[in-house]
């Protein structure tokens, strides 16, 4: 046959494959939107019935009048939202446009980020305006600034013919994604043999072209022309490491500087930035990667000098140079960790993760500084090293500092943290953290040898201090190993008496599956008489589910909250209050980390959180240097 004739068939067949593939991605998408619709429905249904409770449960006319002096029924309207609160919604509450025309918070029944009644809302869509105009229920399409949110059902109350309110279901984003993603797995292979079609239609030499860029995009920063972490790793395939310094620095409080002036402002601090850097390392073939928002690492040739010379030059360059914003002029801080990578150079994740430490032991005295890591802090990865980490315990060089929890109004120590350290085998005096170490020998033989260690440990004080209350740190999956809760309860069973001033703070890595079993375990341990503390509550998976599934006795507050008092007080001390709240309900006892300072402290005090720890009350030390 023909080659043009079996050309024109080809094109003919893949333009029909294309055709066919477009309709029934045509129809998947209908039926999907059929799905939504349907399920918005039933959400307006949901909606109604709720609008009808609250006017049939208020008497009187004015629904906001009954609430403005009446804090028990706001409370309890409040509380009855809550319970209509499901997996697909993330927020209820009740809306009232005011006489000048804002819209103000009724209602909220919230379990997170509650507003107060008569609060301002200033919802981004107009459609509010639209159902308070009309009384007929919408929905918005978009999220009114809230992350979590996919859409909104806004639903009028209505009590003879004047609105009173706006009852608002705010839809999460898991169950949007649910519903727009329910024939996702479908469209997306018809949109990939689609475009694969199409693909073959195109010339290579657009093919080549489109692959330079897309390139081009995934390693160099669109924003500072910086190159981004992908081409670390291409970077690091083809030179050694070892031939270089690495610098890693950080913008100060960049992120105020984005609230303050906008962030198109601070998208253009950041390139002017990185200008200056490359000003600065003109000549020394270095190499600018952007490593977070305003964190930039640095890679250059030994060759090109001394990092200590190099580095702090370009710190004092950095410091020098200004800028000039809405008609202001202001000067950068920088905090800078760097580093002359030693020959045998370790991995450059361990150089980072130095790097990264240096940063923040900078960043928590002050900011606005320089350090300079010599070859001996380099050399500390080998504490990352299993074989160095299993001679250490089989010599038994472990000892246990202690850090102490205090009463915050009096300032006197309650108990205390016993916190795990390696000593180092050349220097008796160095102490090396869990950072190094405690990941590597997770799962292994050698982690449950540390635990019994660090049993004995903290047994052995509490025979010695008859008076001393201890608590240490206990991972979740430790207690589910057998192995482990053999040897936690052989101690608890020799120890009886000391057993009773033991508190077992509960760490997680992962989401509680099974809360039944884990209440068995803490009863049993509790039933020697032991205490059970979440540990960072707040974060990851220790949240208020914890509250309600758990019977525990402390819980614990995550310090990344604490520390944020610095930035963003009100929101935090809200927060805290909450917390409070809820605690004292449940009798626990609630304790607060990372207290770094007197101002930290102090709103401590300020809130009424009972108990207090963190370095502004007392460094990790020998359990001696407290009592003596």
């Amino acid at each position: 046959m023909n080659q043009k004739y079996i050309n024109g068939f080809i094109l003919m067949m893949m333009a029909l494959l294309i055709g066919v593939t477009y309709y029934f991605r045509e129809v998947i998408v209908e039926r999907t939107e059929q799905l939504k619709n349907h399920e918005l429905y039933q959400s307006e249904e949901y909606a109604k019935k709720i609008a009808e409770y609250l006017v049939e449960k208020s008497k009187l006319k004015d629904l906001e009048k009954q609430l403005e002096n009446n804090p028990s029924a706001q409370k309890e309207l409040s509380h009855f939202l809550s319970t209509f609160l499901t997996k697909e919604y993330q927020y209820i509450f009740v809306v009232q446009k005011d006489s000048r025309g804002y819209f103000r918070f009724l209602l909220d029944g919230s379990l997170e980020d509650k507003a107060d009644f008569h609060e301002l809302f200033f919802p981004n869509s107009q459609t509010f305006e639209r159902v308070w105009r009309e009384k007929k229920v919408a929905l918005s399409s978009d999220s009114e600034g809230v992350e979590k949110v996919w859409r909104s059902l806004l639903y009028p109350i209505v009590r003879e013919g004047k609105i009173e309110g706006i009852l608002v279901l705010d839809f999460s984003k898991e169950y949007g994604r649910y519903l727009e993603s329910f024939n996702a797995p479908l469209i997306s292979f018809i949109w990939w043999v689609r475009l694969f079609l199409m693909v073959g239609l195109v010339l290579l030499s657009f093919l080549l072209y489109r692959y330079y860029i897309a390139r081009k995009q995934l390693l160099i920063d669109r924003l500072t022309t910086a190159y981004t972490k992908p081409y670390l790793e291409t970077f690091l395939n083809t030179h050694h490491l070892n031939e270089y310094h690495a610098i890693l620095l950080d913008i100060d409080d960049f992120k105020q500087l984005n609230r303050k002036y906008g962030y198109s402002t601070g998208d253009k601090l950041l390139s002017e930035f990185v200008a200056l850097l490359k000003r600065e390392l003109e000549g020394y073939h270095a190499k600018i990667i952007r490593t977070s928002g305003a964190e930039f690492l640095i890679l250059l040739p030994q060759s090109a000098g001394e990092i200590e010379v190099i580095a702090k030059k370009l710190f004092s360059r950095v410091q020098e140079k200004r800028y000039f914003i809405e008609n202001e002029t202001i000067a950068l801080t920088i905090s800078m960790s760097a580093i002359e990578v030693p020959e045998k150079s370790p991995s450059m994740q361990n150089i980072l993760r130095l790097l990264d430490e240096k940063l923040l032991e900078i960043k928590q005295k002050g900011k606005n500084n320089v350090a300079i890591l010599g070859v001996r802090d380099a050399s500390e990865v080998i504490y990352s090293n299993l074989d160095y980490i299993k001679e250490a315990l089989e010599e038994e060089r472990l000892v246990c500092l202690y850090q102490p929890i205090v009463h915050t109004k009096t300032k006197k120590i309650v108990k205390f943290e016993a916190l795990v350290r390696l000593v180092d085998k050349e220097d008796e005096n160095k102490l090396i953290s869990p950072f190094f170490f405690m990941d590597v020998i997770k799962g292994t033989t050698q982690y449950v040898k540390m635990s019994r260690l660090v049993l004995s440990k903290v047994f052995e004080t509490l025979k010695k201090y008859p008076e001393v209350n201890l608590s240490f740190n206990v991972d979740l999956t430790d207690l589910y190993n057998p192995e482990m809760m053999e040897v936690i309860l052989s101690y608890l069973k020799a120890e009886k008496e000391s057993a009773k001033r033991l508190t077992f703070e509960i760490l997680e890595d992962q989401e509680i599956q099974d809360y039944d079993r884990v209440n068995m375990i803490f009863s049993q341990l509790r039933n020697f008489g032991s205490k059970v503390a979440i540990d960072d509550f707040g974060s990851g998976f220790a949240n208020y589910h914890y509250l309600i599934f758990l019977n525990v006795d402390i819980l614990k507050i995550d310090g990344s909250i604490i520390k944020e008092l610095e930035n963003q007080p009100q929101r935090v001390k809200t927060i805290l209050r909450s917390i409070r709240e809820v605690v004292t309900s449940f009798e626990y006892e609630l304790v607060a980390e990372f207290i770094s300072s007197e101002t930290i402290y102090d709103a401590m005090v300020e809130l009424d959180i009972e108990y207090t720890q963190g370095y502004y009350l007392g460094e990790p030390n020998p359990i001696e240097s407290y009592l003596d």
